[in-house]
């Protein structure tokens, strides 16, 4: 057999492997696809790759996931959060260094849905906000100075020390009786902001429509300090996850007490 023919046998063979291999990828996909459910209700056949995967980015960032009936539940454990579908309703969960959050957003209780029950939890890693009272004591305390101009703070948890830090953000022009605006502090390796204060000056405590607006993408605990100028100023807190807000109950008392104990609130 000469070069020649040589050759031909293996641009022959070369075009056999070819053919094989492009058989072998199409066969392989045809059985991944019917393996792996299709999250997007979208026709893969026919769609923009473009707008197709910035559908895949948005559900990657915020994906949905069925709960279980057979086997256990396993709780978010990254920094994000998802949403989860269960035997009655659809879920928000969300997880921070020293949040775990599950809440019903929808109740459904009609048609028969094969997915596993999930119970609501807030689980706070600090336990309870009177682990963070001395720093709220000393934001009282630098609020009623700055009155009646407005004031803000950010506490911090770091959930390595399991300790509790506060900061002051550097504000953003000149606050006023009836506004500030400030810069997010800078925080170290392990830590984060928790809970995030600012003070109504001599006006009461009250979250406003400004403060909806800044809490509505956020996961944290908002307070707000007010009546600054009177015998006993007033407070109001909420826990803030993504435009949910779930009041909290926390006495003024033990924040502007003489000697107020570190009881939790």
């Amino acid at each position: 057999m000469n070069a020649q023919e040589l050759q031909i046998k293996f641009d022959e063979l070369l075009s056999i492997t070819r053919e094989s291999y492009d058989a072998f990828l199409s066969q392989s996909e045809l059985a991944l696809a019917a393996e792996r459910p299709l999250m997007l209700a979208v026709d893969e056949d026919n769609l923009d790759a473009e707008k197709f995967q910035m559908d895949r980015a948005l559900f990657s960032a915020a994906p949905v996931v069925a709960v279980p009936i057979h086997s256990e539940f396993s709780p978010l454990r990254q920094n994000g959060h998802r949403f989860l579908l269960a035997e009655d309703g659809l879920y928000l969960e969300a997880r921070r260094p020293w949040l775990h959050f599950i809440h019903r957003l929808a109740e459904h209780n009609t048609v028969r849905i094969p997915f596993g029950a999930v119970k609501p939890k807030v689980e706070l890693a600090f336990g309870a906000l009177g682990t963070a009272l001395m720093e709220m004591q000393e934001f009282g305390a630098h609020a009623m100075v700055e009155a009646p101009t407005e004031a803000a703070a950010s506490l911090i948890w770091n959930d390595e020390s399991r300790a509790w830090s506060i900061k002051y953000p550097e504000t953003i022009g000149a606050a006023t009786a009836s506004r500030i605006e400030y810069k997010q502090v800078e925080l170290g390796e392990r830590e984060s902001v928790a809970i995030d204060l600012h003070s109504h000056g001599n006006g009461p405590a009250f979250f406003s429509p400004t403060d909806d607006d800044d809490d509505r993408g956020a996961i944290k605990i908002s307070g707000v300090f007010g009546d600054l100028d009177q015998p006993l100023p007033s407070v109001a807190f909420r826990l803030c996850v993504l435009g949910l807000y779930i009041p909290l109950k926390v006495p003024a008392e033990k924040i502007f007490g003489a000697h107020a104990p570190a009881v939790a609130a």
